[in-house]
């Protein structure tokens, strides 16, 4: 049985101006229960090399690929998965630090299949 609990893949598209914050706000979370899964989907600027960066990290995946679009991306994603549980956030998008454990939290409580995050 795979340590992390959810899976949180971002498929990447030269989003080179937002990435860096997108992933912090991921490698940052107050759980150690998550596996985060970069897939560049065969970006032309910056946003590839920015994802080398976390090269190393312990819980960081990284997957470069040519590009095939939102869903082949998300697709390699879930292929390489780990995690009983499967998350997406966007290259464009940041979470707060408390949402992955609070996400365990309540599957683990409730035993729910989904759960649907939303901003304010």
């Amino acid at each position: 049985m795979s340590k992390y609990f959810i899976s949180v893949i971002m498929p990447i598209y030269n989003a080179e101006k937002y990435v860096k914050k997108s992933i912090d706000s991921l490698v940052n979370q107050t759980t150690n229960e998550i596996e985060i899964i970069l897939v560049d989907d065969g970006s032309t600027d910056g946003s590839g090399s920015i994802c080398d960066q976390y090269d190393g990290s312990e819980n960081v995946k990284i997957i470069h690929k040519e590009n095939g679009g939102l869903s082949d991306a998300r697709n390699a994603g879930i292929d390489a998965a780990k995690g009983k549980f499967l998350g997406f956030v966007d290259s464009d998008d940041y979470i707060e630090a408390t949402l992955v454990e609070k996400a365990v939290a309540c599957l683990q409580k409730e035993k729910y299949d989904v759960i649907h995050c939303n901003t304010p």
